[in-house]
């Protein structure tokens, strides 16, 4: 471009911007009329600037590390894993259900498998070394882990050749029955121990989707989630376990909402924390070679007029993948419908693809850095979660909060506030009628064990 075009526009400061949209609002509160509040507890402005960003270098230096390049010449520069659940059914209808989603656009596979599944049914005519595999671990836990390894060790696989993990975390089992520390902690060690020898296979499910899908806020993913890794950790390096092991062989299993940008904020939060406190431990872990796996919200879907859904779905989806996510599961956006179906899944599959192949998400590595808006949220939902994972190590660490109820009785409060705002008009959902509030808050209980029960457990999770 010749010349300067812009030589006549002089630059405009915050504060300029500040004193004009106080002059357009004719004595109005900048504050009360502009400035909202996150439900995460701090302010956001309506407008950032170059000038907010001048202590968020820190931030930047996280830029661009979603995931290591690809070894494939002429690969794009960002790729993420489109996840597909598959089931229920017999062995013979799942290696159906696998080969056809296989055939159209999946690449990543959600199986339960227990120590009666045919393996040799299920992954008849699957090249295993081109997907990955998410195992669900269903019935006698060890038992089905050990069906599957020695199986796998019987195929003429490299063991690097093996990708994905295993959809278990021993804690937040906790919020569906009562749990003993040390016999979770044991059995996380046993499947860490099982797949030692598939490096790209990850075994230590960090499951912090169970917050927000029960009504949590980004806040509590993070801090509960990092508090819970850190009981993890301590856990599982007493029994033997070296730390450096277990960072390579862990993955965060995440919840992404419809709160957009916050959403994108969230994932790149984990990355960096996560990335922090590997240092802490002494462990040199880069933030792309974390492994951060998605899942759409269960919390931001309506049973009433489900097609709402589909758009959250997409939303979450972007969200997700300008996060930085490595593998995404985006559920059929009736779910919870009796009319969810085949044309429900295939919807839910082709989200990832069409933000790939038609809209070219995978062009750029890291679209969101840069952002003077995202850098912000960015920064102060760090220093929330780090907030609240140092007063939970306060308190004596994630057990102890969740041994007495304080993790539960936070998300059930925030659950309650949220649905209070959604009776009153604070908050507004498309797609759901008001005169459906007392049904859907009677639904949302029933899915996640929120009523008085005699151990008052949090949520019912899908793991």
């Amino acid at each position: 471009m010749k010349g300067k075009k812009f030589q006549d526009f002089l630059p405009v400061t915050k504060e300029d911007w500040i004193d004009q949209a106080q002059k357009d609002l004719k004595g109005g509160d900048f504050e009360k009329q502009l400035v909202s509040l996150a439900e995460e507890g701090f302010p956001i402005s309506p407008y950032y600037a170059v000038e907010d960003t001048r202590d968020l270098q820190w931030i930047k230096n996280y830029d661009n590390s979603t995931n290591r390049a690809s070894d494939i010449p002429g690969s794009s520069p960002r790729h993420w894993t489109n996840a597909v659940e598959v089931g229920p059914g017999d062995d013979a209808a799942l290696n159906e259900e696998i080969r056809m989603v296989l055939q159209n656009g999946a690449d990543g596979l959600i199986i339960p498998l227990s120590e009666e599944t045919d393996l040799d049914t299920v992954f008849k005519d699957v090249l295993l070394p081109f997907i990955d595999v998410w195992i669900r671990p269903k019935g006698h836990i060890n038992a089905a882990l050990k069906a599957f390894s020695a199986w796998v060790q019987q195929q003429d696989l490299d063991p690097a050749d093996l990708h994905g993990g295993i959809l278990w975390d021993g804690l937040a089992v906790g919020f569906q029955k009562p749990i003993q520390l040390d016999v979770q902690l044991d059995q996380a060690f046993y499947t860490h121990q099982l797949f030692k020898a598939f490096p790209a296979f990850r075994s230590i499910c960090l499951a912090t989707s169970i917050y927000p899908n029960a009504g949590g806020t980004s806040v509590h993913e993070l801090g509960y989630g990092l508090a819970a890794l850190v009981e993890l950790l301590d856990g599982l390096t007493e029994r033997g376990a070296g730390v450096e092991e277990l960072y390579s062989d862990l993955f965060i299993f995440s919840a992404v909402g419809s709160d957009y940008f916050m959403e994108i904020a969230k994932l790149k939060v984990f990355r960096i924390a996560l990335s922090q406190l590997a240092e802490l431990y002494g462990v040199n872990l880069q933030p792309e070679e974390i492994n951060l796996f998605s899942v759409s919200s269960q919390w931001s879907k309506s049973t009433e007029e489900a097609p709402n859904n589909l758009l959250r779905n997409t939303t979450e989806a972007m969200s997700a993948i300008i996060g930085g996510c490595n593998a995404l599961f985006v559920e059929a956006h009736d779910k919870y419908s009796q009319d969810s179906g085949d044309f429900s899944k295939r919807m839910a599959r082709n989200i990832s693809n069409i933000l790939k192949e038609e809209a070219y998400f995978d062009k750029v590595i890291d679209p969101a850095a840069g952002s003077y808006y995202i850098e912000n949220l960015t920064d102060r939902l760090y220093t929330k979660a780090i907030d609240l994972l140092t007063s939970l190590e306060a308190y004596g660490g994630w057990w102890q909060a969740y041994a007495n109820h304080h993790i539960q009785d936070e998300i059930k409060e925030m659950r309650r506030k949220k649905i209070a705002q959604l009776q009153e008009g604070d908050t507004r959902k498309v797609g759901l009628k008001p005169q459906a509030f007392d049904q859907i808050n009677i639904l949302t209980e029933e899915r996640y064990q929120l009523k008085p029960m005699s151990h008052d457990f949090l949520i019912g999770s899908s793991l």
